[in-house]
């Protein structure tokens, strides 16, 4: 779907915006028939130093560089690049026409622009706890709502990509949407990894719960809802991870919508 969506073929020189540890960087070059020239830049030395270590574990090295830079400075030349992408970097900026505007400057005319961010599309589902489910849902628009009015952020940015995009000065926008769904009892997924994932959402949660709730509550939420969905989500994440059992015959269900949109430069 995304090498199709991106035209990747051989030769193409990517840059991958916001590449962090390189995960995404190193899908790209994967996708890419023969060779190719990506480079991934990120603002933080320890995630480049991360993400150069996969990418030589994973053997990309031939295919893929890393530079040192944000978004609003790209360390590219003008015209550079094939193609010029991002995954969830716009959702956390304030000024995303003038990011989309510098991920325009090192892309080649007729090159592409391409974004691929999180909507305001989203279910839940949680067994026998339907008033639970709907609190959470309530709370969940009341974060993004809260991080907009606090931050001037968009999380829920996904819809409004082909708008920026235009006022970025590129054309000719295509738009598609993939489900981005949360099931831990999937038999495609390999157990350790829904440990693993599991693990890092609860340290993330202990580690923003401050932040998230303040965003909630300027967002809508009261004070005793918030409490009482904090309390459900860590001695449910808790409760999965110490019951192997428990968490092989989960059905809670979470699904949210990735937008994949792109832009050509005139």
């Amino acid at each position: 779907m995304h090498a199709s969506f991106l035209g990747l073929k051989p030769g193409m020189r990517i840059v991958d915006v916001g590449c962090g540890t390189g995960d995404f960087t190193r899908y790209i070059a994967s996708l890419v028939p023969g060779k190719s020239t990506i480079i991934g830049v990120d603002a933080r030395s320890a995630s480049l130093r991360s993400a150069e270590k996969e990418t030589a574990r994973e053997k990309f090295t031939s295919k893929i560089s890393y530079r040192k830079g944000d978004v609003y400075k790209i360390p590219v030349d003008d015209d550079w690049a094939d193609l010029v992408c991002c995954r969830t970097l716009i959702m956390h900026l304030t000024k995303p026409v003038e990011a989309v505007k510098e991920m325009a400057r090192v892309t080649r005319k007729g090159g592409t622009v391409a974004a691929f961010e999180r909507g305001t599309i989203g279910a839940l589902f949680i067994p026998g706890e339907e008033k639970l489910t709907r609190l959470a849902l309530r709370l969940g628009k009341a974060y993004v709502d809260g991080v907009r009015r606090l931050e001037g952020k968009y999380f829920d940015v996904g819809e409004r990509l082909p708008t920026i995009f235009r006022e970025a000065g590129l054309r000719q926008m295509m738009a598609e949407i993939q489900a981005d769904t949360y099931l831990t009892t999937d038999p495609r997924r390999k157990l350790q990894d829904v440990k693993d994932e599991l693990s890092f959402e609860l340290a993330n949660f202990k580690e923003t719960k401050k932040v998230s709730d303040k965003a909630m509550l300027a967002g809508g939420g009261s004070r005793g809802s918030i409490a009482k969905y904090n309390r459900w989500f860590e001695k449910y994440v808790k409760g999965l991870l110490k019951n192997e059992q428990k968490l092989l015959s989960d059905t809670t269900l979470g699904a949210g919508a990735i937008y994949l949109v792109a832009g050509r430069k005139k």
